[in-house]
């Protein structure tokens, strides 16, 4: 499985969860409604430079939509963001048979509740290409190898990322570079924020 966050951090795939353009109602939270304003500002093709500050982020990954896809596609929940130069840590919860295979006898029984997870990727620009890597995983504060991390979680943000990319790619978190959306020209994750720069018309 390929891919998250995902995650050119959260602001890919909210581009991906409105391919079409359509904004949602505007939700209560004044810091995700601020939020989404920026991220259809560079979807309806405005050619100023948006920041995301962290708190942004972890309203957007707090969304309806947003959370509806970790949590069909990749058994996640309560996801949030911690950003830093060039890497995006997140902390959530993961349903136990998301991992079973992974962590074989070391699973918690089925039925058991969802357990803590916690990711550190590195996010990087890598002129006109993205390069996202699982560094460190854990469940449950158990460390597991970042490949076995990265195939439990990725589909959430293949499924989500897919449509941003017309050649039909699938970005991975296995640190194999992977195109910018169209409306995307670089972008930065630095400490606290995100820098996305639109393409030119």
């Amino acid at each position: 499985m390929r891919v998250l966050l995902l995650l050119l951090a959260a602001a890919l795939l909210l581009g991906a969860a409105y391919p079409g353009g359509q904004a949602p109602a505007p939700p209560p939270d004044p810091v995700e409604s601020g939020a989404w304003l920026k991220i259809f500002g560079i979807i309806s093709g405005a050619p100023d430079p948006v920041v995301l500050s962290e708190a942004e982020v972890n309203a957007l990954l707090a969304s309806a939509q947003l959370t509806a896809i970790f949590t069909e596609r990749a058994g996640l929940t309560g996801v949030q963001a911690r950003l830093l130069p060039d890497e995006v840590h997140l902390r959530g919860r993961i349903e136990v048979s998301r991992l079973a295979a992974a962590l074989g006898p070391l699973a918690p029984p089925p039925g058991s509740p969802p357990q803590p997870i916690e990711l550190v990727l590195r996010l990087r620009d890598i002129g006109g290409a993205a390069e996202a890597t699982v560094l460190r995983g854990t469940v449950s504060g158990m460390e597991l190898p970042p490949l076995v991390i990265a195939e439990a979680v990725s589909e959430a943000l293949s499924e989500a990322l897919t449509a941003q990319f017309p050649d039909g790619s699938r970005p991975g978190l296995d640190g194999t570079p992977f195109p910018l959306p169209q409306r995307i020209d670089r972008f930065e994750v630095r400490s606290g924020e995100i820098l996305l720069q639109p393409a030119t018309p």
